[in-house]
């Protein structure tokens, strides 16, 4: 993530030991997010490691770790990294059938990992991801790696600082309590009624708050005016995903107050990890709070900011074009009703053929990165698409615009 401030965290103590690792299985709930839209500046906390001596980028993922094993794996590397680092390492086991929204990791041999100052013997998980993701990161960091540190996270400023003790101003600030029988950064709320539920932390998802399925409903049967756009994301365990994206001024979490944030609804992974699960937090999120994590008292400290909003990156065509799985060719299009994509004349179930010049039907080849410029680009952007409906080729030119605040214009509800 551009502008991260690095900061020299240590293993917490339940992982600073030499892990020897023969071949198991590891089930593993991953909520990192891999869009179809790939592109290098996503926003992520970053940081750097060494295998064997050759370097590598890792990805703080707060919504990932691994269920059903004690012995968790340090790094969980993408099986086009393992490739590249030349690790030999033991597939997925094919008979395995992992719960809804989980998926199985091969492992690697042991080999040598230098991190935060930390040398270790160790296996790593393997994730095989679709290599036609071209990721820039090389692999992620779990929850486990860091929950008996203290940690303060502003994301408005692009750091998360390890501390070593709760700061007084922060002991001031609404406390939650940790989930300390999970393997993912998650803290329990309770609503007027005395009932507790569990929002996410999850430093993985550059999006915002994902609410389950349940309480999204309500929300959007309450907000039926607010500006919606698309989001379409690859997700281990669930598939592909296109899901649509709002915009909320204000929102309660239980006893969390959130104001102006991007919304969606969870999807599969998320939904089944808890069966308290009411929202995780993505990056976008996080960046309307401050909050400390006491990892060693299992409590976290959270005050909602109250600044103005910070430009959010989102798809600003209200369309976007995918295949019905990973073996299919066509992208078909998807199409919020009065968005550019709609005004331009596609419509659901539309082909894309060509972005400009540049042909998308070879959407697997690495430089094509679908549906990027319809979140990248600025809002005034033409874009030519050619698209083919029934027997019938037609060209359109669509003009993107802000459709989500704070940039986009004030609707009502």
């Amino acid at each position: 993530m551009p502008g991260i401030t690095r900061t020299e965290l240590n293993f917490s103590s339940n992982s600073r030991h030499d892990v020897h690792v023969n071949r198991f299985l590891l089930i593993i709930i991953l909520l990192l997010v891999y869009t179809l839209s790939v592109h290098a500046d996503d926003e992520r906390i970053w940081y750097d490691a060494k295998i064997n001596g050759k370097p590598v980028r890792l990805i703080l993922d707060t919504g990932a770790g691994p269920v059903a094993t004690n012995v968790p794996f340090p790094v969980v590397l993408f099986s086009t990294a393992v490739k590249r680092l030349g690790l030999k390492f033991t597939p997925s086991d094919l008979n395995d059938y992992p719960n809804p929204g989980t998926t199985s990791l091969g492992t690697t041999e042991v080999c040598d990992l230098d991190l935060w100052g930390t040398h270790l013997r160790t296996s790593l998980g393997v994730l095989e991801a679709p290599e036609f993701l071209q990721w820039s990161a090389d692999g992620i960091l779990g929850w486990l790696t860091i929950r008996q540190d203290i940690l303060s996270l502003d994301l408005t400023k692009d750091t998360v600082t390890q501390l070593d003790h709760v700061p007084k101003e922060a002991i001031k600030w609404a406390a939650f309590r940790v989930q300390t029988n999970s393997n993912i950064l998650g803290f329990e709320v309770s609503d007027q009624n005395g009932s507790n539920s569990v929002v996410i932390v999850d430093t993985g998802n550059d999006g915002g708050i994902s609410l389950c399925p349940l309480k999204w409903r309500e929300w959007k049967a309450t907000h039926t005016n607010r500006p919606t756009t698309l989001d379409a994301r690859y997700m281990p365990g669930t598939g592909l995903v296109v899901r649509e994206e709002s915009w909320a001024r204000e929102i309660s979490l239980g006893s969390l107050a959130l104001t102006d944030a991007p919304i969606i609804e969870a999807n599969q992974t998320e939904a089944a990890m808890d069966p308290q699960f009411e929202a995780s937090l993505g990056l976008a999120a996080l960046k309307r709070l401050d909050m400390v994590i006491d990892g060693k008292q299992g409590i976290v400290y959270v005050r909602p900011k109250t600044t103005p909003p910070l430009s959010y990156q989102h798809n600003r065509l209200g369309a976007v074009f995918v295949p019905h799985d990973l073996q299919s060719d066509d992208l078909i299009a998807h199409v919020v009703d009065g968005s550019p994509a709609y005004e331009a004349g596609i419509r659901n179930g539309d082909i894309l053929l060509k972005e400009g010049e540049r042909d998308v039907t070879n959407w697997r080849d690495p430089s094509v990165k679908i549906n990027t410029p319809f979140r990248e680009q600025p809002a005034g952007t033409k874009l030519e698409l050619t698209l083919k409906r029934g027997d019938k080729i037609f060209k359109t030119t669509a003009v993107l615009r802000n459709i989500l605040p704070p940039d986009s214009p004030k609707k009502a509800n």
